[in-house]
């Protein structure tokens, strides 16, 4: 009994203490002074919208780079005095001090094209002068050689002459600097060229060039076989041996003889086309670097290993005692059966008759280098021979007059010489890695490159001749038809 008294007094007790200690607290917070955090202060509500002609500008504020560009605004400045600079690409900077008042809207426009310092100039030349100019196609008015006032921007200026090939030049334009663009136009009486980007040439890589009796023009290319341009029509062939072409030739039965680095093909007079490999022939060697033909109709070859006949195969090495192995780079027949063979650092070797050599070299003959890289014959019997550009004498050319060989200089002293073409009228065309050269006597050169005619006349790596004078000028960037040669 004792303890059911104790527990109800108990549960009497305890609510009573609760209540107890919430009015303790509550009177213990009412005596404590209570934190209150003050509002926040309104944002600063300057703005200014910066608008320009030409739009575009970067807005920097006070040298700090904003993210925007014109027309835009500014906006949460404080009072005070601001510095905006504007930037833009080609444009000099421009900065201007503005003063912001919160709560007052602020605008600011410039116009660069009513500054005068903001401008930059063109020099326009042409080569022929007198050309018509006109901007981004629009004609100007204005005629090379001429400087123009312009804005600051990116420009294709275009020159017009009568008789010549258009010319654009893409030139860029920044205030305060003169900017050049010049041109030489190609004149189209005297120049046509056939790239892959203007003609049905399949390659601009070219290695040799041959005129037939029909003047169909044949082109060895690099790594595209060999095609046939028929003035219209281009036609590309190929073959199972190799579709890199190192030499054409053509006989008088207009039979082609292609050489390739594995190999011979024959075209005859119809459209039968027979190949003769390393293992399925007479070849001393796979790699044709040279062909020479008789009125005999006998072909003579020249390789990596030696010269050879076709057809008989039958084996004229030159030999004086040299290496059996004997790298031909050359050839060309006088008189017929008078063969004359270019030997890399061995020299030229003569064949008269064919089976009976005589040598001349740097030390045996003025010459002047042992790598020959070409060989011609003129209409007089005179043999010239080019060089690599090697010597220690400076690069040029030789010609053997009959009786003994001699210097002349004709080309520049760093080209090297790829081919030699002479035409019926003795002058000489000599091909080299630096452009084109014509001659009819050492003192009287001219250079065909891009400086002097418009064209990418730089690698020259073949050159013939057809029926009716044009020249043929096969190159690393395309084959080119002078025809200022009638």
């Amino acid at each position: 009994m004792l303890r059911n008294m104790i527990i109800q007094n108990t549960s009497r007790i305890i609510p009573a203490l609760c209540v107890l200690f919430y009015f303790i607290v509550s009177a213990s917070s009412c005596n404590k002074e209570v934190s209150v955090t003050p509002p926040d202060s309104p944002p600063p509500n300057g703005y200014i919208f910066i608008n320009s002609n030409p739009p575009g500008f970067n807005i920097y504020l006070n040298n700090m780079e904003r993210r925007r560009a014109t027309p835009d605004s500014l906006t949460w400045l404080s009072t005070g005095i601001y510095l905006i600079t504007l930037e833009k690409d080609l444009f000099k900077d421009t900065s201007i001090s503005v003063s912001i008042v919160e709560g007052v809207k602020k605008s600011l426009f410039v116009d660069f094209t009513q500054d005068p310092s903001m401008k930059g100039n063109i020099n326009c030349t042409s080569i022929p002068s007198n050309a018509e100019i006109l901007i981004n196609d629009s004609s100007a008015g204005l005629y090379t050689p001429c400087t123009i006032s312009v804005m600051p921007g990116y420009y294709y200026i275009k020159y017009r002459f009568k008789n010549y090939r258009d010319d654009s030049v893409l030139t860029a334009v920044s205030s305060g600097n003169t900017s050049s663009a010049n041109s030489i136009l190609v004149d189209t009486a005297l120049w046509q060229d056939y790239t892959t980007s203007n003609s049905g040439i399949t390659t601009d890589i070219l290695n040799c060039v041959a005129v037939d009796k029909n003047n169909i023009i044949w082109v060895g290319s690099s790594i595209g076989g060999y095609l046939s341009f028929n003035g219209t029509t281009w036609q590309t062939y190929y073959n199972s041996l190799s579709n890199t072409i190192d030499c054409i030739t053509v006989d008088a039965n207009n039979i082609k003889y292609i050489g390739t680095t594995r190999g011979l093909v024959v075209i005859n007079s119809g459209t039968s086309t027979h190949e003769y490999g390393f293992k399925s022939s007479g070849l001393p060697d796979y790699h044709i670097n040279a062909l020479a033909v008789d009125n005999n109709g006998n072909c003579y070859i020249g390789t990596n290993a030696s010269i050879t006949q076709f057809p008989g195969w039958a084996d004229y090495t030159p030999s004086n005692g040299a290496p059996i192995t004997m790298p031909i780079t050359s050839l060309v027949l006088v008189d017929n059966n008078n063969i004359w063979a270019g030997i890399m650092n061995y020299g030229i070797a003569e064949g008269f008759p064919l089976n009976s050599w005589q040598f001349y070299t740097t030390y045996s003959a003025n010459i002047i280098s042992d790598n020959i890289t070409a060989l011609a014959a003129s209409p007089t019997g005179e043999v010239w021979a080019g060089f690599a550009n090697e010597s220690i004498f400076g690069n040029g050319l030789c010609y053997f007059d009959g009786s003994s060989w001699n210097k002349v200089y004709p080309i520049p002293s760093s080209s090297s010489t790829n081919t030699i073409f002479i035409d019926k009228n003795n002058v000489k065309w000599v091909g080299t890695n630096q452009g084109l050269i014509k001659f009819s006597s050492p003192s009287s050169v001219t250079t065909f490159n891009y400086n002097s005619t418009g064209l990418n006349i730089t690698n020259v790596t073949g050159i013939s001749q057809d029926s009716f004078g044009n020249i043929w000028i096969a190159t690393s960037s395309g084959l080119f038809k002078y025809k200022g040669n009638h």
